[in-house]
């Protein structure tokens, strides 16, 4: 590779590299820790020990399930383990299909409301991108001035 060749490329990667930061370089950058803020609100506790009592409720009904199936394999009977064995795999699927769609069911209002309260902190704030700060972002540097996570709890009440 010739010097100009090699000119030419490196300007063109640092052309790709400069350009993203131009962009956020036009705008107010905040960041926010979702997890911190769901943790913190009483609706979440709440649906989380409705799950959880789902759960329990169908664990106790997968446990004998799981010792017919245990029984009907130690007595040798193979016919009573296979249907027992396919009951087992049929109600284990309707069970994470009922607490998925009841988890929709109740985070999706959370959710909103989260979502809610980010869009009032961002349009009051004039932020132009905001950034959850506990997931992976190609993020190098933010300052702790544009983290919005107080602002968010004040509108939530917490």
């Amino acid at each position: 590779m010739n010097k100009l060749s090699f000119l030419i490329i490196v300007s063109l990667l640092l052309l790709c590299n400069l350009i993203p930061l131009q962009t956020f370089a036009q705008g107010n950058v905040g960041t926010i820790n979702t997890d911190e803020i769901l943790d913190l609100m009483p609706e979440m506790t709440i649906a989380k020990m409705k799950l959880d009592s789902i759960g329990k409720a169908y664990n106790v009904e997968i446990q004998n399930l799981e010792m017919r199936y245990d029984n009907a394999v130690k007595s040798g009977d193979n016919d009573e383990a296979d249907r027992v064995q396919l009951r087992l795999y049929t109600f284990k699927d309707a069970v994470d299909s009922e607490i998925s769609a009841k988890s929709d069911t109740l985070f999706k209002p959370i959710r909103r409301k989260l979502g809610i309260a980010i869009y009032e902190v961002s349009i009051e704030g004039k932020y132009n991108y905001i950034f959850d700060s506990k997931y992976d972002a190609i993020v190098l540097y933010v300052s702790k001035r544009v983290d919005i996570t107080p602002e968010v709890k004040k509108k939530l009440g917490l």
